[in-house]
């Protein structure tokens, strides 16, 4: 039977995990391997990523919307900021620990910083790893439209979330959850002018293809979804 999932390698022992529209992150260290997020749910996930490794994993989650949470019980502990933890609960999820922003990740071979950039989900968090100049962002970076609606999201806070990423040092590329996998660090300027634009008023939305209660606005090559 043919897996749901696929994976790339994008630096030695660093993958990515694809699952029909949704991305998670498998880094494999000297003695145990961090799981970024856990996918929609619609595969066996334990099993794929025992394809990759066998060793322990720890999960870590960028935030817990239901397309980043669908295989957390299968783990003991998954780790995300504590803002997430009503949010998280309130999905069922009972395996909830404490990460916090500085926190380091230490894999040996790999190293990641926990950077809190609220304004998705109220605990959202980024991942660094200066070694690679790699940056993993959830969903609070890509091309797609960012989803800027319903209770928890925050547009202010997400300004001030990507002005906070803009000056901080030691990223190059961006790892995003959601279609291209890799984004320039000049996409956080398009994010902040658009998200600033939205704010004012200067751009107008439109009705999206789904029925989703808020409204599509377009800027430059972003998009947000998002209900004044």
């Amino acid at each position: 039977m043919q897996s749901v999932y696929s994976s790339i390698e994008v630096a030695k022992d660093f993958y990515t995990i694809e699952e029909g529209g949704v991305r998670m992150f498998l880094v494999i260290g000297e003695k145990e391997a961090l799981l970024v997020d856990t996918g929609f749910g619609t595969g066996d996930l334990i099993s794929y990523i025992r394809t990759l490794t066998e060793k322990p994993i720890r999960l870590v989650m960028t935030h817990t919307d239901g397309d980043h949470i669908g295989k957390n019980s299968e783990f003991e502990k998954a780790m995300m900021h504590p803002a997430e933890f009503d949010y998280y609960r309130a999905k069922g999820g009972k395996n909830a620990e404490a990460i916090w922003e500085g926190d380091l990740i230490d894999l040996g071979n790999y190293k990641f910083r926990v950077i809190l950039i609220p304004g998705h989900t109220p605990g959202s968090i980024a991942l660094l790893e200066e070694n690679t100049g790699l940056l993993i962002s959830g969903d609070s970076i890509g091309r797609m439209p960012i989803y800027m609606f319903n209770a928890g999201r925050n547009i202010d806070a997400y300004i001030e979330s990507m002005k906070k990423l803009d000056g901080i040092k030691g990223f190059t590329k961006i790892l995003t959850s959601h279609g291209e996998l890799l984004q320039e660090r000049s996409i956080i300027h398009e994010l902040i002018e658009a998200a600033e634009a939205i704010r004012k008023g200067e751009v107008l939305g439109e009705k999206p293809e789904r029925d989703l209660p808020c409204l599509l606005y377009r800027y430059k090559k972003v998009a947000f979804l998002y209900n004044p």
